[in-house]
């Protein structure tokens, strides 16, 4: 029961700042107040902590140009054999 009780408490609380806030902390958007009172909560908030190296992480992936994966072969084989229209039936 140990291990339940310490996943109810890792969530976001009303506490927290939001993700957009977050997101600016460290930089020169926030206002040296706000900046000092974001890093005073994340000393105590797990939370926070794990979100602000997630959106760290989105925000520096976004830079990058996006690009499809390539489809595997035979997956590509199996959806075109599902996907396609049967040889002597009508549509």
């Amino acid at each position: 029961m140990k291990n339940s009780r310490a996943q109810l408490t890792f969530r976001k609380t009303a506490a927290c700042p939001a993700s957009s806030t977050l997101l600016s902390y460290g930089t020169e958007k926030l206002s040296p107040e706000i900046t000092a009172l974001v890093g005073k909560h994340l000393v105590g908030c797990e939370f926070c902590n794990a979100e602000l190296r997630l959106l760290a992480h989105h925000k520096a992936a976004a830079g990058r140009t996006p690009q499809t994966p390539e489809i595997p072969m035979n997956l590509r084989i199996l959806a075109e054999s599902i996907l396609s229209p049967q040889k002597g039936t009508k549509s």
